[in-house]
């Protein structure tokens, strides 16, 4: 498999595919990243993964490689992975200036999420909060959690015991008639599928507390690569499947398919 190290691209397994041990990502988690999904060895939403990256490379203060110089690299590491159908595309830059691409095939879910509640609350107002970074350890950490109860993934709050998101998701719920979902200042990730639903008038923001959630009729996590996955249960409570999830997946994946670089 072929992979994109800072010019050019190398295999994987070659002794040209290593990185510095003086590595600042390696060492410090001084980084930032972004998760693509591919389809038909196309990126999705690109321009605005290059924008958010290069926004928190700017956060924390080192630089980024061109706009034009990404695109390029992204498109030759297609070229050369062309038989991957659906794909989960990484792009990494770390403080050091080590630029790396992987390409691999992605499954998409088959069945609805489960949810635990995590009970360490997140800082809404940590800089790092609105930055795909890679130092990732809290979100390890819930996504562990999770694991360790036999869940998908864990429900995040903030210190104000609001909802917040889930460790690899946002989340978004149904609320009198209403897609929902925490605003920015609640702590989120500003997700690029988030980011569309909202200009698309699909989604709006506004606070979430657990007891609505617990109430609502539909709960879903969203993602560049789970697109729109319907949450079946949250701490053991059901959530039926409601054709509302449907709607809203197809009307978002409609409009995906006539552009997919939105």
């Amino acid at each position: 498999m072929m992979i994109w190290l800072n010019d050019r691209l190398v295999h994987e397994g070659s002794s040209e595919a290593t990185l510095p041990l003086n590595d600042r990502s390696f060492l410090l988690g001084e980084g930032v990243f972004e998760t693509i999904l591919t389809l038909g060895a196309k990126p999705v939403a690109l321009d605005r993964h290059i924008a958010r990256l290069r926004h928190g490379a700017q956060s924390l203060g080192f630089s980024c490689p061109s706009n034009d110089a990404i695109a390029e690299a992204v498109t030759s590491l297609l070229q050369s992975t062309s038989d991957i159908n659906v794909g989960r595309m990484r792009i990494t830059l770390s403080a050091s200036s080590t630029f790396l691409i992987t390409h691999q095939g992605y499954t998409e879910w088959s069945e609805p999420a489960g949810l635990v509640t995590y009970p360490f609350p997140f800082n809404a107002k940590s800089p790092l909060q609105k930055i795909k970074s890679t130092s990732y350890g809290e979100y390890l950490h819930a996504f562990r959690y999770a694991k360790e109860r036999k869940a998908d993934d864990a429900l995040l709050f903030n210190t104000q015991d609001l909802v917040m998101e889930a460790s690899t998701a946002n989340v978004i719920a149904l609320i009198g008639g209403r897609w929902v979902t925490p605003p920015l200042s609640a702590g989120p990730l500003p997700g690029i599928t988030r980011e569309l639903l909202i200009e698309w008038g699909l989604l709006t923001e506004r606070e979430l507390l657990f007891e609505e959630l617990q109430r609502c009729e539909s709960v879903a996590l969203i993602s560049s690569l789970r697109s729109i996955q319907p949450v079946s249960e949250i701490n053991g409570r059901k959530y039926k499947s409601s054709g509302k999830i449907e709607e809203l997946a197809t009307s978002y994946k409609g409009a995906l398919a006539g552009n997919l670089n939105p």
